[in-house]
């Protein structure tokens, strides 16, 4: 048994595939179609999620999603304190969420009710399976004997290397969003334009390209990884994230193993939460680089 557990949110959409002990993922709650679920007993495939997406006929048919409160974080890490355990939280991005500083908030009530823990949370500067990858580094060194302060320090420098790249199917998503103007969006929806997205070093989702087709536009993110990641021995997981978009995941896969030189892949199921912004058919490569700028 690990003497602490390692957190994190379902905006990390970490897979369930890697099965991993001493680790708790907290619910995030979403509404589409007048529905609303909580993400954790009540909840949509990914499948069924996309599929509502794409049938929505009206503004209030789109999916929304809710932040975490400071209360249902606490309702969270409770058990896990009680059992004697210590948490390394690594929390979505506080540039793209105020759940980062509900959790602070919880944090900071649990340490008075538990003084003889330890909880930290750490912003991932981080969303999707960027935010994940942090998680699996952190589950990584914990397992092979880091300690608590080793592994706060590990998610803390790793906050400044996990990068994203990603392609949007749908460029009215980034409408929605404010990302793009209206007429940016009617003229991109018109020519078929797939933007390119980042996440930057303050932890922000920003649009740093574009191309014409989806082929050009995984090609770029591909270039974009390979431009930017650490040496591919250093690279213990690349992660390859699809939203309802599983042969197109398959065929980038095969591009980063050739391209970048990386064997050890895992493809995941962009999730409703990340999804609710981005829309069915987003791509993205996810790894280790020098640092979130761009080169």
């Amino acid at each position: 048994m690990s003497n602490y557990f390692i957190t994190t949110e379902a905006t990390s959409d970490y897979p369930p595939s890697l099965e991993e002990k001493d680790f708790a993922i907290i619910p995030m709650s979403y509404s589409i179609c007048g529905k609303d679920y909580d993400g954790d007993g009540n909840k949509l495939s990914p499948k069924e999620f996309y599929d509502a997406c794409r049938n929505a006929k009206t503004k209030e048919d789109l999916p929304t999603t809710a932040m975490v409160t400071a209360y249902a974080a606490k309702e969270f890490f409770t058990p896990i304190l009680k059992k004697g355990y210590d948490v390394v939280h690594v929390g979505f991005s506080s540039q793209l969420s105020g759940t980062f500083d509900q959790i602070c908030a919880a944090a900071k009530e649990l340490k008075e009710e538990f003084p003889d823990r330890r909880i930290t949370v750490i912003d991932s500067k981080a969303a999707c399976f960027v935010e994940g990858l942090i998680a699996y580094y952190a589950l990584r060194a914990r397992d092979n004997g880091a300690d608590y302060d080793e592994c706060v320090k590990l998610v803390s420098d790793l906050a400044d290397k996990a990068a994203g790249f990603f392609t949007i199917e749908d460029i009215n998503h980034l409408c929605r969003t404010g990302r793009v103007s209206k007429a940016e969006a009617f003229i991109g929806s018109t020519l078929h334009i797939k933007p390119i997205l980042h996440i930057d070093p303050q932890g922000k989702l920003v649009p740093v390209s574009k191309a014409i087709s989806k082929k050009r536009a995984m090609r770029t993110i591909v270039g974009l990884a390979k431009e930017n990641m650490l040496p591919a021995s250093e690279q213990k997981l690349v992660g390859i994230g699809h939203a309802d978009a599983y042969d197109d995941a398959l065929v980038l896969e095969k591009m980063v193993k050739e391209e970048l030189g990386t064997e050890n892949t895992v493809i995941f199921d962009v999730g409703s939460v990340i999804g609710s912004h981005v829309g069915a058919g987003m791509l993205a490569v996810i790894l280790l680089c020098k640092d979130k700028t761009l080169r």
